[in-house]
């Protein structure tokens, strides 16, 4: 007599239902799928059908196999975004002028002379709400903006200062 072959081992519908529940996801019937609570946004996954049956074993596969892809897309993007700061960290302190309240001096004129020669390549002229925006003090300006305007002239067209 030959050997009848049974079919591969399903869940009962009562085995199925528990996992949903231990697993976090739930049957929306209006929609013919499957909702995972445990994801932001309950995103859904169909079920695989065998025929016109859902194979309850391969929908529970599928379901957690679909978690864990969404899972590892999150993770990649977290991973992108934490990339991107960390490189605008590297950038940022380059971008950002530094403080030129507490300059004096030599160092006032020269960083003055650059912020000039800055501005004017930007607009036609350095004018005292752009110094002022950048951090410099009007005293600061007032005192260094002779110096400064010299220093930047000659920079500008080539001689040594």
């Amino acid at each position: 007599m030959p050997r009848r072959t049974s079919p591969p081992a399903d869940l009962t519908a009562s085995e199925f239902d528990a996992q949903l529940r231990l697993h976090g996801f739930f049957r929306l019937p209006a929609e013919g799928q499957f909702a995972d609570v445990r994801l932001k946004g309950c995103p859904r996954t169909g079920p695989v059908m065998r025929g016109k049956r859902i194979n309850r074993q391969a929908t529970m596969s599928a379901l957690l196999a679909a978690r864990k892809a969404r899972q590892d897309a999150a993770a990649a993007q977290e991973a992108a975004q934490a990339e991107r700061e960390r490189v605008a960290g590297l950038i940022a302190p380059q971008a950002i002028p530094g403080a030129r309240a507490g300059l004096e001096g030599p160092a006032a004129i020269a960083q003055l002379a650059d912020d000039f020669i800055t501005i004017t390549t930007r607009n036609e002229g350095a004018a005292l709400p752009d110094l002022v925006r950048m951090g410099w003090r009007k005293s600061q300006i007032f005192e260094h903006a002779d110096a400064a305007r010299a220093l930047a002239y000659s920079r500008q067209n080539g001689a040594a200062a």
